[in-house]
């Protein structure tokens, strides 16, 4: 704390000795001198601050006044003494913000997760993947916001989220049994992306014994329902199946990208890594997960090309 002491009273001086400056009416020009042409090069980062407002200052005020869109004619009065203050402000507050979120806990896992997922609308599963980085670059696109797929303090404001949240940063999906993939491959097949959206787009639906079957559009469906319809989405299933049909469908063993696990009782799928299955609804409240299940009694298969 002693070791900020000179930083800080060194930024109250400034402070103080703009609002001092600024309040004088003579403008400021080349050929002036003195305390204010001294407060004035600080605040401009003019090296050395020697009070003499010389050609150095002129081109420095003009870079100021560019920059800001107000006149660039070099001559400092109130307009441009309180666009300085301005920026000052700017400054101070782009500063504890980088603050909070260096300081801030990052992460790509756990409930803060599951809300941002659920205000995003894509599967709550608790896992920053490439879905949830995809999600929130088109959430910042839209507001306008830089989108570089980090959830910060300014992120969270723009969804609505109140108080203090960890950053939170895509993170690389557990790799664990038979058949899985890391899901941060570039250059992920168009079929895939769209496999994974309409995924999204049911991974809450209920769960209906039969849902599914009749036809891709259901209020509910069960397991295999579910993969038949993200099949279907990706271009790979053009009528569904039961579980007994996925052990027939498609290639013998896992996939590059998808992999099926089928038996008599029970399908489920991995896509790019994560799990899509109507059991994991009961942990996550999706049918996504990050996590492994035995695969053992079951036919494993995979698209063709994928």
């Amino acid at each position: 704390m002693l070791s900020r002491l000179p930083s800080v009273l060194a930024a109250a001086f400034l402070a103080a000795s703009l609002a001092t400056a600024s309040a004088e009416a003579k403008p400021l020009k080349k050929g002036s001198r003195g305390e204010r042409v001294t407060v004035l090069q600080k605040h401009l980062r003019i090296r050395p601050a020697d009070g003499v407002f010389g050609p150095g200052t002129v081109r420095a005020v003009k870079r100021f006044q560019r920059k800001h869109k107000i006149s660039a004619d070099g001559v400092v009065g109130a307009g441009t003494w309180s666009m300085i203050r301005r920026a000052r402000k700017a400054k101070r507050v782009r500063t504890r913000s980088v603050r909070a979120s260096t300081s801030a806990k990052v992460t790509g896992r756990g409930p803060s997760v599951r809300l941002l997922q659920r205000k995003l609308g894509v599967g709550a599963d608790g896992v920053f993947g490439p879905g949830t980085y995809r999600a929130v670059k088109r959430f910042q696109r839209k507001r306008g916001m830089a989108a570089d797929g980090i959830v910060g303090p300014a992120t969270w404001t723009a969804l609505g989220i109140r108080g203090r949240h960890p950053v939170l940063k895509r993170t690389k999906l557990r790799s664990s049994g038979s058949g899985s993939r890391r899901s941060s491959k570039p250059g992920l097949p168009v079929s895939v992306r769209r496999m994974i959206a309409a995924g999204n787009r049911i991974a809450r639906s209920p769960y209906i014994y039969g849902g599914g079957h009749a036809s891709f559009d259901a209020a509910g469906y069960d397991c295999s329902g579910s993969m038949s319809y993200v099949l279907n989405g990706g271009g790979k299933l053009d009528a569904p199946l039961d579980s007994t049909g996925f052990m027939s469908y498609g290639s013998p063993g896992p996939g590059r990208y998808v992999t099926i696990y089928a038996n008599a009782g029970h399908a489920y799928m991995v896509v790019n890594g994560r799990r899509y299955d109507t059991s994991a609804k009961r942990q996550t409240g999706s049918r996504w997960t990050s996590t492994m299940r035995s695969t053992a009694g079951y036919t494993v298969r995979h698209p063709p090309g994928l």
